[in-house]
């Protein structure tokens, strides 16, 4: 019996992955995270805290952009940090890239500033960011409130 292959869709792989990486901060933080639908039309971010409590305001600082792709190489992790720059650009918040390969764990690429207090604010690009566990982040946020 020939199992038929289906294709992959791309939005709705997107969307997967952003509903898991939400469920992730939801287990460490307690806090919800919502798809932002106006995402494919203004072209944003796709990550939003609507709480009003201390940790969604924290979390509201950050442009969240997710990705979940097999596999993840050093020029789709720069495309992917470019993509997510832009993003944050456009509405002043901090970038972070939240990401994950198939089989592997989230990883989360965060800007040094947003990690050391304001220090290498002024850089930008892939080399000024430091990749840590989405465990890691949610600890962040929780201190930084």
């Amino acid at each position: 019996m020939n199992a038929k292959v289906r294709p992959i869709n791309s939005r709705a792989k997107g969307a997967g992955a952003e509903r898991e990486f939400c469920r992730l901060i939801h287990a460490h933080l307690g806090v919800v995270l919502v798809r932002n639908l106006e995402q494919s039309r203004n072209g944003g971010h796709d990550l939003i805290a609507p709480g009003e409590d201390p940790i969604s305001a924290a979390l509201n600082r950050y442009a969240i952009e997710c990705k979940r792709y097999r596999t993840i190489t050093p020029g789709l992790l720069a495309q992917f940090w470019k993509q997510a720059e832009e993003q944050a650009g456009k509405v002043g918040k901090i970038p972070v890239l939240a990401y994950r390969a198939d089989r592997q764990d989230w990883n989360v690429v965060i800007p040094l500033h947003a990690v050391n207090g304001g220090v290498f604010e002024r850089w930008s690009g892939l080399q000024w960011t430091a990749t840590i566990t989405a465990e890691a982040f949610c600890a962040l946020v929780r201190e930084t409130i």
